[in-house]
């Protein structure tokens, strides 16, 4: 992997499938929402130097690398990613998960480096905004900082919830947070927040909850048993809201 460059925008050959679950968020309802209206003041030439929509970026493909030079932020329009650390040469830290809405790459605004790589779980899209020509918007760049440090401020939260959720004391009660933790995020980006694909291998969240696969997969089959969910393949429906927050011991 070359570290210098970013690695993703690879479009998905002849046999990569396409996953028919894959959802696309509406703008109105993605976090680059605030920048959009931004744009959408401007003249059509600042839109078309500043943001590209809807890139192509296949199954398994890194979107960038740890060693990346910053050079802006991602939307992730439709898919998923996962973003990761390398521990060792054999393995990996997974720090979480972005689905359609959410931006990736924003916490590394103030730094030369993204610091952790990210790469699509299922085959996605992102929009794109690079950060290299701020200053060509003159008067307008004050308005556009300003949209950067209220989306930090959202994303410093979810950062602290994120956690908290790893810092719970046992196994189920972590795996329950985090799966409202999905169906939230799902809900507000306008969603089935009780009805929705898990585009995260077990072994992933595993690997994010600090949990064996084993207990992952016992866990699952338990809640299923219980009553509180339903699994089929990917998909995963939640039964009874109510029993899985008392689980994760959330209001």
């Amino acid at each position: 992997m070359n570290g210098s460059n970013h690695v993703g925008f690879n479009q998905a050959d002849g046999s990569e499938e396409e996953c028919p679950d894959s959802h696309e968020v509406a703008c109105a309802q993605c976090k680059l929402h605030g920048f959009l209206k931004f744009f959408e003041e401007s003249d059509l030439i600042a839109l078309n130097i500043f943001l590209s929509r809807r890139i192509p970026v296949a199954k398994g493909a890194i979107l960038f690398d740890a060693l990346a030079s910053f050079r802006g932020i991602y939307a992730v329009k439709s898919g998923s990613f996962k973003s990761f650390s390398q521990l060792d040469p054999s393995g990996e830290q997974i720090q979480g998960f972005f689905l359609p809405g959410e931006l990736i790459g924003l916490d590394s605004i103030h730094s030369s480096h993204y610091g952790y790589s990210a790469v699509a779980m299922e085959t996605s899209s992102v929009c794109w905004l690079p950060f290299e020509h701020l200053d060509d918007l003159g008067e307008r760049k004050s308005f556009f900082q300003e949209q950067v440090i209220r989306i930090l401020v959202d994303q410093v939260r979810h950062d602290h919830h994120q956690t908290l959720l790893v810092g719970r004391r046992t196994a189920e009660e972590r795996l329950g947070a985090f799966l409202l933790n999905l169906s939230e995020r799902y809900g507000r980006h306008g969603f089935n927040g009780e009805a929705f694909r898990l585009p995260m291998l077990q072994n992933d969240i595993a690997n994010y909850l600090g949990l064996s696969m084993e207990t992952v997969c016992r866990l699952l089959r338990g809640f299923r048993e219980q009553g509180v969910l339903s699994i089929q393949g990917k998909r995963l429906r939640i039964l009874n809201p109510d029993c899985l927050r008392s689980i994760a011991h959330l209001c």
